[in-house]
């Protein structure tokens, strides 16, 4: 099935790499099947400098947006939106897992204006624990994930996360290069520019 790929703000996406393409059918039922078409990006520059200055090379922050399509084709309704949330969350949940991580909790949901449409935006919190080369301690950060699901034509969908905050343990050189290179107040306002810019894009 033809699906047009999701809006993205490209503008914003200079220090981003698309790392990933996926057109699938993630869940059907006796009524209606959902077919999406997803883009992923990877923040690139304050990864080179991390990787740069301590040799650990990982992804810190990511930002993904879906585009849901129905068959047979139906407008948006209550019914539908409740269905098409129950799905997403739990797929994003196994996103964020696949990333490598734990202790994923939903904090909150709120309704949020998006452009000329309203959306249900969602905040998890979570573990980033991973090993890395050459040290022999468990690096652990703290992470803070967004959803954001809408309608309009079809239904669309975006997210990511980000560090929220000084790495728990772990070498202390590359505790202090997180603290110095990413500011988690500025990648949060970076990821809801871009999950707002899907609303507008260029």
């Amino acid at each position: 099935m033809e699906i047009p790929p999701p809006s993205v703000p490209a503008s914003q996406l200079t220090d981003w790499r698309q790392t990933d393409r996926t057109v699938e059918s993630p869940f059907s039922t006796p009524m209606v099947s959902a077919y999406t078409h997803t883009l992923v990006y990877e923040e690139t520059t304050q990864r080179q400098e991390v990787f740069e200055r301590t040799g650990v090379d990982h992804p810190w922050q990511f930002f993904f947006a879906s585009r849901i399509q129905l068959k047979p084709a139906q407008p948006p309704n209550p019914v539908l939106s409740s269905l098409i949330r129950q799905r997403v969350d739990r797929a994003f949940i196994e996103r964020l897992s696949g990333r490598g991580l734990e202790n994923i909790n939903r904090a909150e949901s709120h309704t949020v204006s998006l452009g000329t449409a309203n959306g249900k935006r969602t905040r998890y919190s979570a573990r980033l624990d991973c090993t890395v080369e050459s040290h022999e301690e468990l690096l652990s950060v703290p992470i803070e994930a967004y959803l954001v699901v809408w309608a309009d034509d079809d239904y669309l969908l975006a997210g990511g996360a980000y560090p929220a905050g000084r790495a728990e343990s772990g070498p202390q050189e590359l505790i202090e290069t997180l603290a110095d290179i990413i500011d988690p107040t500025a990648a949060r306002n970076e990821l809801f520019g871009l999950l707002e810019g899907c609303c507008g894009s260029d």
